[in-house]
């Protein structure tokens, strides 16, 4: 396999206790994205211990209202793209060489991601549940969350492409 360049983007991760998760979530950004960070909820498993080779930059720090923490936790990344993953989640080569392409003189503030949704081993592909876009990839500074407990919105500040 070719190795993709690094490119300037930054990766966030937020945790608590995703031991079974996330070594093959930041295995699958290292190298390619400029900057991975994890930033932890208190685990009491070994999620700590595995990402922390791994990782840039490992913070600990609890989460007690989502919207404000997100948030929190974008402003840690040092580059003006932000990649947004839970542990379970990986970016494939394809999704890496569209986010290489996409992010370079685009005129959005974001764009939304196709996700696809499992449930255990099987891919929910009907039903609504694909594509099931979200936005992850966006511009810290035109990208924030509403500061509430339980799903914040987003805002955004300019366009969003697909």
């Amino acid at each position: 396999m070719m190795r993709m360049p690094t490119i300037p983007l930054s990766v966030v991760v937020l945790t608590k206790n995703e031991e079974a998760n996330i070594q093959e979530c930041l295995d699958s950004v290292k190298g390619w994205a400029d900057e991975i960070i994890v930033i932890d909820d208190l685990s009491t498993d070994n999620t700590l211990k595995i990402a922390q080779p791994l990782a840039d930059k490992v913070l600990i720090k609890k989460m007690e209202i989502e919207g404000t923490h997100r948030n929190w936790a974008y402003a840690q990344a040092k580059n003006c793209w932000v990649l947004s993953l839970d542990a379970d989640e990986k970016v494939t080569d394809e999704l890496k060489e569209e986010i290489g392409k996409n992010i370079i003189n685009t005129p959005h503030a974001c764009f939304s991601i196709p996700l696809r949704n499992f449930i255990g081993k099987y891919w929910v592909r009907h039903g609504g549940w694909y594509p099931a876009g979200k936005v992850r990839l966006f511009k810290k500074e035109k990208f924030k969350y509403e500061e509430v407990g339980v799903h914040p919105r987003v805002e955004i500040l300019g366009t969003c492409g697909i």
